[in-house]
């Protein structure tokens, strides 16, 4: 009764459903990167979907993305569409994907796009409700903040859960008496799970882990009618049959949490992969990487450096695995994918990003490029970020000459934002003021005047 009260316009059940979301070959590996539109794109994004596609490439692969955007609130209106584009460009290409502008999408498990599958979450959050594992809560936040004053004196653990939670076992009546009234309310999840008791989660980075249950009533479905993170992505991740999760760190703590949303479905979980965070070097101490103060956090940092995305991929396949750089100097010519990557061997504790080390990087495959590969690469980057520069001199140049220019600074040259400063003078004819006439000219050396000069230093 409560489940039609909720939901009247929901008629399908879980299992019709079930049947549009045929399962994938057992044999594939289905990997998706999930990035959240509420940014600028992040460098771990770029990190954790080559972690993506490297473990799919490894197994038969399946690489998806799907757009997370149920935190409307924080949504940028641009960023979905940049974020494909970054992507791509990093060759990043999916098997599956929301197709703009139109978000038509034409696989299998569609839609790629959270905001266009509230029907489907409410399908499942209904059966909760029915199976009396999920509940509507009208408490305010003024509520719960008088509730937290108290856990808080009484030293016990704070937040929604169990005695603390008025809804959690109301009866219909009252639960019909506030929807009547037009009260605002949330769905929870009703953990079964207790503070006390302990669990084991596996994971194919930090193994086996001991960790606590998740004992809160934590909301599923908010005020408005989307659904959390924590919710849709189980059964996203279901649908569209994800077999290896990889995603930060920070979402390790909710991990005992999802296990028992995928427990209360009567699914079977995914595998998950947690790595470390990104840190920086500040002064003498290390931190997180922060949006806010870190320009390197930005993706767009490194094109506006102008680092080839060849070299940051490098650069963060290292940050995988150590042993990848050394592979690399025996492997110019060879994709990155043909290198035998392993969860085993990554770091579980910290990943320092160090720009000093990505210039070593940089620095290191220009030196030992070919330079027929090389000049075609720096074209490349001079026409879509010096255009000035590469149409009115680059270009007017002979290119053998150009050639004999860029093989000077071979190995001089760190990052190609710096090509045109450093080749400036072979290019231009300077405007010889009176104060360099001065310094050139020199009696005593019989050079009287400033064609003298000129002639000698052509001769030189």
């Amino acid at each position: 009764m409560l489940a039609e009260l909720l939901f009247p316009e929901i008629t399908e059940t879980p299992d019709d459903i079930l049947k549009k979301y045929p399962k994938r070959d057992k044999n594939l590996v289905v990997t998706r990167v999930a990035p959240s539109p509420t940014w600028f794109l992040h460098i771990w994004a770029i990190y954790s979907s080559l972690l993506d596609k490297i473990f799919a490439h490894k197994n038969n692969w399946v690489f998806f993305l799907r757009i997370e955007d149920t935190d409307q609130k924080r949504e940028v209106e641009w960023a979905k569409e940049k974020y494909i584009d970054i992507l791509r460009k990093f060759w990043l290409d999916f098997g599956e994907w929301p197709i703009w502008p139109n978000y038509e999408d034409v696989w299998n498990y569609w839609p790629y796009t959270q905001s266009q599958r509230e029907y489907i979450y409410k399908v499942f959050i209904k059966d909760l409700v029915k199976r009396w594992l999920a509940y509507p809560c009208f408490m305010s936040e003024e509520e719960i903040e008088s509730i937290r004053s108290i856990q808080e004196a009484s030293k016990i653990p704070t937040w929604v859960y169990g005695e603390f939670s008025k809804w959690r076992d109301a009866s219909f009546e009252d639960v019909k008496w506030e929807i009547e009234s037009w009260k605002k309310f949330s769905i929870r999840f009703k953990s079964e799970w207790n503070i006390i008791n302990k669990v084991e989660v596996n994971d194919l980075i930090k193994w086996k882990v001991i960790t606590w249950e998740y004992y809160l009533d934590v909301i599923i479905m908010k005020e408005t009618w989307i659904p959390t993170y924590h919710f849709a992505h189980v059964v996203d991740d279901y649908l569209m049959w994800t077999t290896i999760v990889i995603r930060w760190d920070e979402w390790f703590a909710s991990l005992p949490l999802h296990m028992q949303l995928f427990k209360a479905m009567w699914w079977e979980a995914p595998l998950y992969a947690h790595y470390a965070p990104l840190w920086k070097l500040d002064w003498t101490s290390k931190r997180k990487i922060s949006k806010r103060h870190d320009p390197e956090a930005d993706v767009e940092y490194y094109f506006k450096e102008w680092y080839l995305i060849e070299w940051i991929l490098d650069y963060l396949a290292n940050l995988i695995n150590a042993s990848f750089e050394d592979w690399r100097k025996e492997n110019l010519d060879k994709s990155l994918y043909e290198f035998d990557f392993s969860f085993s061997k990554m770091n579980s504790s910290l990943i320092l990003v160090d720009i000093a080390k990505l210039n070593s990087v940089n620095s290191w495959i220009i030196k030992n490029m070919n330079l027929e590969v090389l000049y075609d690469k720096l074209t490349k980057y001079l026409s879509e970020f010096e255009k000035e520069f590469y149409e009115n001199i680059f270009l007017k140049a002979d290119k053998n000459y150009n050639l004999k220019i860029i093989k000077e600074l071979q190995t001089r040259l760190v990052i190609f934002k710096e090509f045109k400063a450093l080749t400036t003078f072979f290019y231009n004819d300077f405007e010889v003021n009176e104060n360099m006439k001065n310094l050139l000219v020199n009696q005593k050396m019989k050079i009287e005047n400033i064609d003298i000069a000129k002639k000698w230093l052509q001769l030189a």
